[in-house]
């Protein structure tokens, strides 16, 4: 055959299905939203109630009663017989860098401590043994024994450091906050209220002949058990020739800590009397003890 026909009907497309929607699961969405939901809560909470895990979520106006605290358990801690201490004044320096584009403030105050010649490692070791034991403190000396440190924890990331040699007369102890923000002005920390300035003060300053200077200076701290300690200074007192010759008359019943011709420092009762002579020059301190 050379060709078929075969009866046909016109094309006709058949008509296109509508499209499926997908059905919602609008209980998925609720699932999701509510799951946010609750972590934004918890961050939330989080910020407000958690406490910080960096320094840097502390800032130095929070971090200010916490060193004030650790400044009176080292002063507590660093006093005993055997021992003259100076208690130091508050620093604020700024500066220093949270972050490479951050600028923060470090607060630090120090507890001076004079012994009696060879008892560094002895004290520190008391001293150590002292603080409160949530501290955790410790001390280590280096390998030859010439060196001997402290190092403890005073909560609030707030650290307390001494590093000396084994045979030094005077360390210091300090306490660090470390590099903290500031939100707002510079904070102030006023010591607590001084008591009326201890009669030793006065007796070594009538033996050196300087029973009308100035009123002292006084920077003082709350002890851990409540009240308060401090140190009195005078500046700027004529040295007499013979400095341990004129402070005798003052050391009856006293324990002598160190005595050379650049300075004295005694123990009377539970005071503790540094004196230090620096170009003809004297400064006089006493500080009481927390008690």
């Amino acid at each position: 055959m050379a060709a078929v026909s075969v009866p046909g009907y016109p094309y006709v497309a058949p008509p296109v299905a509508p499209p499926v929607r997908p059905k919602r699961r609008w209980w998925l969405i609720g699932i999701v939203v509510g799951w946010v939901l609750v972590l934004v809560g918890q961050a939330f909470w989080s910020v407000r109630n958690d406490p910080p895990t960096v320094p840097e979520q502390r800032d130095i106006a929070r971090a200010l009663p916490v060193l004030q605290r650790a400044t009176g358990a080292m002063l507590a801690a660093a006093d005993g017989t055997g021992r003259a201490v100076v208690l130091g004044e508050l620093h604020l320096v700024s500066g220093c860098r949270i972050t490479p584009v951050r600028d923060g403030i470090e607060a630090t105050r120090a507890v001076t401590v004079y012994v009696q010649a060879d008892q560094a490692p002895q004290v520190l070791d008391a001293i150590a043994a002292a603080l409160p034991r949530d501290y955790r403190a410790a001390v280590a000396q280096s390998s030859g024994g010439t060196r001997v440190e402290l190092q403890a924890d005073a909560g609030g990331y707030v650290a307390i450091d001494a590093d000396t040699p084994a045979d030094e007369q005077v360390f210091t102890l300090e306490a660090s906050t470390g590099c903290r923000p500031v939100d707002g002005a510079e904070p102030e920390s006023p010591d607590p209220a001084a008591r009326p300035q201890p009669a030793t003060l006065t007796k070594v300053l009538a033996v050196l002949g300087a029973s009308t200077v100035q009123t002292p200076a006084v920077r003082t701290v709350g002890c851990p058990g409540g009240g308060t300690a401090g140190t009195y200074t005078v500046d700027n007192l004529a040295a007499p020739a013979d400095l341990g010759g004129a402070l005798r008359p003052a050391m009856t019943g006293a324990t002598v800590v160190r005595s050379d011709p650049r300075g004295w420092a005694y123990r009377l009762g539970s005071d503790s009397v540094v004196v230090i002579e620096d170009g003809g020059r004297l400064q006089v301190s006493t500080t009481t003890a927390c008690t």
